[in-house]
């Protein structure tokens, strides 16, 4: 058991001791979230862009009613910006580019016919930046069933994302419906009125407290409901990539290096693994009080302190302790089987896949956390300590036997994984020369 601890104490601090550590600590969050952030930053600095778009309005109603709403829209995001730019938005559009804040401005276009030659020359204009899109709107446009050939057309060269197209489209029905509902002798604020809808708002479920009292919960945040699993599944895997990746390189260099065999001389292959897999347990527990601690002062700082699920810490460091010891296992046998980092990646193919998987379907387990897909992810042990913790994040009354057995398969599977990972790391930590077929793997994993 000496041994065993002086191993790990090496491992831990050859794990947190490193400049690579910390830059990792720090550069992880920001792989996986960035994202996010960016597009806030970039929200409220970005520049503000002029399309002009063109109408030819074959109906004769259409446009003077678009220019008198592009000029509502416009004074009412842009109230201290008339024609030009302060020197600040330029700063902020200098400093970050790619963001754009759109002001609509429109402009006339009069013709007899649409021709062929008309479209191409508006094409033309917008290709050369004079344009940003064209709207042609035809006669017959207004009716109650609009033939195809009497669809309106909106032209760019991002039509199919652009949000003006969005708001042309609203307009222009907002102005056939109003225009039909005079016709037919209908008043149009007798029908906004009785088409008033009743709000529905989200309720939690009610609680009696202590002193007999009922409490019901109010609604949720739908962007934390969504997001806030998201992040305790993120912060989940995180640790385990941090735990897990340095224990390939630290088994690579060994045994490149040959220091194996002097290790070997000291401790046996069991007591090497076990202290490699405390220390790196060790070294994950520091990982999680690391991100924890900060996502807590970050949470203060903005005032979501209450939407911390605290709760859940006991469950997260079980699921945590065990995840990483499966992973870590699989990383140490792989890195015993290789010499070289290139030939360890084809293997490492699919352990990522297994440690990715809950990622590809997480909106479907948020949404449906008591689903059959969910229950059977979060008690599939590769996948099981990342979709139980999204999961329970919901907020959602998970059953308890289900985290339990959960906990009981991902333990059974660790030992089993541990102990093949011993075989393969015993074989291997000393095998030179050409990397072994898989099949010459599987049997040390069986046979030892």
């Amino acid at each position: 058991m000496k041994k065993i601890i002086t191993i790990a104490i090496r491992e831990y601090l050859a794990m947190v001791g490193t400049k690579a550590f910390l830059i990792s600590i720090v550069m992880m969050p920001v792989l996986m979230l960035g994202g996010l952030i960016a597009m806030k930053i970039l929200h409220s600095a970005g520049t503000i862009s002029e399309r002009k778009i063109a109408v030819i309005d074959q109906v004769g109603f259409f446009y003077d009613q678009l220019e008198s709403e592009a000029e509502k829209r416009n004074a009412f995001l842009f109230p201290e910006v008339e024609n030009q730019e302060s020197d600040a938005e330029k700063d902020a559009g200098d400093r970050l580019p790619g963001f754009t804040k759109e002001k609509y401005l429109m402009e006339r276009i009069e013709v007899d016919e649409v021709t062929n030659e008309l479209r191409v020359e508006l094409s033309d204009r917008i290709r050369n930046q004079d344009l940003y899109a064209f709207v042609i709107i035809p006669k017959g446009a207004d009716q109650a069933a609009a033939k195809k050939n009497e669809q309106v057309h909106f032209h760019a060269q991002d039509s199919s994302l652009s949000e003006a197209r969005s708001w042309v489209a609203a307009i222009v029905n907002e102005i056939v419906r109003q225009r039909r509902f005079t016709q037919s002798d209908i008043d149009p604020v007798k029908v906004k009125q009785l088409s008033a809808t009743v709000p529905v708002v989200g309720m939690g479920l009610a609680v009696q407290s202590s002193d007999g009292s009922i409490n019901t919960k109010e609604e949720d945040d739908p962007m934390t409901a969504i997001f806030l699993p998201m992040g305790v599944m993120m912060l989940m895997f995180m640790v385990i990539f941090l735990a897990s990746q340095p224990m390939l390189e630290s088994v690579l260099e060994e045994k490149s290096q040959r220091i194996a065999e002097v290790l070997l001389g000291s401790a046996n292959p069991f007591q090497l693994m076990s202290g490699k897999l405390l220390g790196t347990v060790a070294g994950s527990l520091t990982v999680f009080a690391i991100y924890v601690s900060g996502s807590y002062f970050l949470a203060g700082y903005n005032g979501w302190t209450e939407r911390i699920p605290f709760h859940l810490a006991p469950w997260f460091i079980v699921f945590q302790v065990l995840g990483v010891l499966f992973y870590a296992s699989l990383f140490l046998a792989i890195g015993a089987s290789v010499s070289q980092l290139k030939e360890a990646q084809a293997m490492l193919l699919p352990v990522w896949m297994l440690m990715m998987s809950p990622m590809f379907v997480w909106i479907f387990l948020v949404r449906d956390p008591l689903g059959s897909m969910a229950t059977y992810f979060s008690l599939f042990p590769p996948a099981a300590p990342t979709a139980m913790m999204l999961r329970m994040a919901t907020g959602q009354s998970i059953p308890l036997w289900q985290p339990i057995l959960g906990a009981i398969l991902t333990l059974i599977a660790t030992y089993f994984i541990v102990v093949l990972a011993a075989r393969i790391f015993r074989v291997g930590i000393l095998w030179q020369g050409k990397t072994p077929k898989l099949t010459e793997i599987i049997k040390w994993a069986f046979t030892g």
